[in-house]
């Protein structure tokens, strides 16, 4: 009688093969490219939820980002390789497209403007993030008409995709919220949603999008829209975040799509303590924000030095001091974007958060976390290794420190900082300017 069971030979045989097969599987699995979910794949369709903006999912999200310049004065930067590189390089979740009006913009040139902002829209589709569409207008209220074509020409190719966030009025002048500003709004959202009835809208307010307050007491009657908040460090302190306090606790969300580290002109110094009292404000109410601007005007607001390249590629030396401020700030919080909680530094016990300005004139600053209570010991060294300041040695409780030192008695040159705590040593790399 012959046997229908297959030979032990064969059983070993086929068990060999299907070894060999999964591992390589297994090898190819390895070699095959890990994707990592864009801000879209992980967020969704932003709504609003109260005074919070969130994800799908209904987690709160604060977006991070950049806003471009005014579209007919530097329009080099509305393209492909930009976005990608402000997306890869320095981890925007959230790109603006300040596309002009007036002064040459849409009114006279409709087609060229539109096409810049087309491709700045489909450019983020491709990468995954979120594009604020800004009607970069100062009296929309006199252009109605014209606000209406665009927008719902907008909503009709792109309202279906959860990228696409609406700015329908940038920045309103000191008008009438009621009377001005809120029956333009009121007509626009009303435009929009009847076509795209998900993405998310901004409203400016009056007084340059500072009278946020006013808005909140007479909203606009639709359920997700935030208002828009610019602020410009040196120009705007507490006074404006005691309206942005007003605002949320009147019930409205608030949008930072447009803020300046420097005085409201563009120019001037960087308000370095200032602004980082506005990163702490923004963070305690997960206010998502983009910073003015991707240009390479010779102002101090300009993230790029004159004749920066316009398809991204960025060295240190073609951003501006606000530029590498402002790409460090974006990228430390990267990971810790949507939480108030820091990425656990593991075995050094403790993290560089950011060090600035740099080059630095007479006082520079080292923000980091410990994950522990330590002892934490900070030096200066001169290029030869030499300790010539010495910056603390003491106790630290667990959580986020600055450490700020004056320099003015040193000489213009290259320097090192070292932080550490017990056997574990972090340094950086510092250049005095006098």
């Amino acid at each position: 009688m012959v046997s229908t069971h297959p030979s032990r030979e064969v059983f070993v045989m086929n068990k060999h093969f299907l070894t060999a097969w999964f591992v390589l599987l297994g090898f190819i699995a390895l070699c095959l490219p890990v994707h990592s979910q864009t801000p879209v794949e992980t967020w969704g369709q932003l709504h609003v939820e109260g005074t919070k903006i969130v994800s799908e999912q209904g987690e709160p999200v604060a977006l991070r980002g950049m806003s471009l310049f005014w579209s007919q004065w530097i329009g080099k930067y509305y393209n492909d390789e930009c976005v990608q590189w402000l997306k890869e390089d320095w981890q925007c979740t959230v790109i603006r497209a300040a596309m002009a009006v007036e002064s040459g913009g849409y009114l006279q040139n409709p087609d060229t403007e539109f096409a810049k902002v087309e491709t700045v829209i489909e450019a983020c589709i491709d990468q995954g993030i979120y594009v604020i569409v800004d009607w970069h207008d100062h009296t929309a209220e006199n252009h109605v008409e014209a606000a209406i074509e665009f927008f719902t020409t907008i909503a009709q190719y792109y309202g279906d995709t959860p990228n696409l966030i609406y700015e329908i009025y940038n920045e309103p002048l000191q008008v009438s919220w009621l009377n001005v500003v809120k029956p333009y709004a009121d007509t626009l959202v009303s435009e929009i949603r009847a076509i795209d009835p998900d993405n998310l809208i901004i409203v400016g307010t009056p007084t340059w999008s500072q009278d946020v307050d006013a808005a909140s007491r007479n909203p606009v009657v639709d359920d997700n829209v935030a208002y828009g908040l610019h602020f410009y460090s040196g120009t705007h302190t507490q006074w404006l975040r005691n309206k942005a306090l007003t605002a949320m606790n009147n019930g409205a969300a608030l949008f930072v799509s447009e803020f300046g580290v420097c005085e409201s002109n563009g120019s001037g110094d960087i308000y370095y303590e200032e602004t980082e009292k506005w990163f702490d404000f923004m963070k305690e109410h997960m206010i998502s924000w983009c910073n003015w601007s991707i240009a390479d005007k010779d102002e101090t607001s300009a993230a790029l030095k004159p004749g920066a390249s316009a398809t991204g590629g960025w060295s240190e030396a073609e951003l501006s001091e606000s530029g590498a401020y402002i790409r460090d700030t974006i990228i430390t919080w990267h990971d810790s974007s949507n939480t108030s909680v820091r990425p656990e530094p593991g075995p050094n016990r403790f993290r560089l958060v950011r060090h600035y300005p740099n080059p630095f004139n007479e006082q520079a600053v080292i923000q980091y976390w410990l994950s522990e209570g330590t002892r934490v010991q900070a030096a200066v060294f001169d290029v030869r290794g030499h300790e010539i300041l010495n910056l603390l040695d003491a106790w630290q409780p667990a959580g986020d420190h600055v450490l700020r030192f004056n320099a003015h008695t040193l000489p213009s040159g290259l320097y090192t900082a070292r932080l550490q705590t017990g056997k574990h040593c972090q340094q950086l790399k510092m250049i005095h300017v006098k």
